[in-house]
């Protein structure tokens, strides 16, 4: 099963929460971060480098759905530009 990337979030807490969203559904998810996970930096609050969401590659479409109420796309300060990509090492 090939899985890819579908959100990126500032902490690890926040990305299992959202990926335990998807548990009621049936979905798998993986948590990609730099920390160290459980009890580690980041479990409580801002993770170096963020957190990544990934759900396999033929779910992304519902998943997208789901999560369209619930993580908002990246947007800037009005709304129209996206937000930078965090940085290429963090990831």
């Amino acid at each position: 099963m090939e899985f890819s990337e579908i959100a990126w979030f500032s902490s690890r807490l926040e990305a299992e929460a959202v990926g335990h969203a998807l548990d009621q559904y049936d979905i798998p998810f993986l948590v990609q971060s730099h920390d160290t996970g459980m009890f580690g930096p980041g479990m409580v609050g801002w993770s170096p480098g963020g957190a990544a969401l990934l759900v396999p590659e033929d779910r992304i479409a519902e998943v997208r759905e789901l999560l369209d109420c619930v993580v908002r796309p990246a947007g800037g300060a009005d709304g129209d530009e996206p937000d930078p990509e965090p940085p290429a090492e963090g990831r």
